[in-house]
């Protein structure tokens, strides 16, 4: 019975050769093909987005996010973010925001009686220069 099937397995196994030569060949291009689209990809990533380490890293950073190594970017401004474990300094530093702020109202407040002063000298002048106006008109 064996024998009989022998003189057919060359005709089975030809297809099955031609079949997995062919898959070989197209398999072979189409990683050629994705290979080449990979480079392009990432030659325009390189180009458009000012280089790829920059484009990885450029989150890193910002206030929302942590960066590449796990901790919040400290940001002088930002509470949250600071991890300075300096009790003397901040209380310095709330101290001294606090003095300047009060001293920002207290010149703001000095300018607007300032202006208010100038504004009333004016007025008064041009009082007096609208009653010797009058003097001489009659």
């Amino acid at each position: 019975m064996h024998l009989l099937l022998l003189p057919l397995l060359p005709l089975l196994l030809v297809p099955l050769f031609v079949t997995a030569i062919i898959v070989f060949a197209v398999g072979a291009v189409l990683m050629r093909i994705l290979f080449v689209v990979a480079l392009l990809f990432m030659a325009a990533a390189f180009l458009l987005g000012g280089g790829i380490l920059r484009g990885l890293f450029r989150g890193c950073c910002s206030v929302s996010s942590k960066n590449f190594w796990g901790r919040r970017c400290r940001r002088f401004d930002d509470q949250t973010s600071r991890d300075l474990d300096n009790s003397a300094f901040d209380e310095y530093r709330r101290a001294t925001l606090r003095r300047l702020e009060d001293e920002a109202r207290e010149f703001r407040t000095f300018l607007a009686k300032l202006r208010a002063a100038a504004d009333a000298a004016d007025f008064q002048a041009f009082l007096k220069a609208r009653r010797a106006e009058g003097r001489h008109s009659s």
